[in-house]
């Protein structure tokens, strides 16, 4: 019960508050949404990085690609695109990677703009009630004729819950949406450090691979 009145009620003499409503449960899904994309791509640069390397170093090529396509993650996607690409020269290399690292921002920061806008929205929208709760409060008054402390102070009360609603959905909501914006931006310049040093691994194998060709051709010649 808030104010004498159960939320049922509330709600159902607001249509501002049913909006809220409304919002409240979309970006509770977003963000919940969000929650579990960040988990499930998540990934371990060095480790990751470090064992494609001792695949190099022993020469098993075909294990590094395997390897990637296990990691699914974005990291694993990036190993991948630029295994299965090996044959193009180092710049076409870096450039696929970096179409690629953009690719994967783009899906970590999906739904991040709905997030943003239910934010700002939701205050706005809570004070809009407010407004138009007050009007409908002193309207009443000049219709009864009564106005004493009571009643304003009871009318503005129920005016206000609006605001308050409208607070507890956009301040959350702001919060998630500059935690997940930062990293997304953590990540993608993660993911570009680790595609420069993997870009280097990968030409460092691929004139190793070179050479030994050259030297076993010079042998049988």
């Amino acid at each position: 019960m808030i104010l004498g009145q159960s939320l049922v009620q509330i709600f159902k003499s607001s249509f501002v508050m049913i909006l809220l409503l409304f919002l409240s449960i979309i970006a509770l899904a977003l963000i919940i949404e969000r929650l579990i994309y960040f988990y499930r791509n998540r990934f371990r640069g060095s480790e990751s990085l470090q064992k494609l390397s001792n695949y190099f170093k022993n020469g098993d090529f075909q294990l590094a690609k395997e390897y990637a396509l296990s990691l699914k993650n974005p990291l694993g996607r990036i190993f991948h695109l630029g295994l299965e690409n090996s044959h193009l020269s180092p710049p076409e290399i870096k450039e696929l990677l970096i179409g690629q690292i953009l690719e994967e921002k783009v899906k970590y920061e999906n739904y991040l703009s709905g997030i943003g806008t239910i934010a700002n929205g939701a205050t706005l929208l809570g004070l809009l009630g407010t407004v138009i709760g007050l009007i409908k409060a002193f309207h009443n008054i000049a219709l009864t004729g009564s106005g004493g402390p009571v009643v304003v102070s009871k009318g503005i009360a129920e005016a206000l819950l609006t605001t308050a609603f409208g607070l507890l959905i956009g301040i959350p909501a702001l919060f998630f949406y500059n935690y997940f914006s930062k990293k997304a931006n953590d990540l993608a310049e993660e993911l570009e450090s680790l595609s420069q040093k993997f870009l280097v691994l990968l030409t460092t194998n691929k004139e190793k691979s070179k050479e030994k060709q050259e030297i076993e051709a010079f042998w049988k010649f």
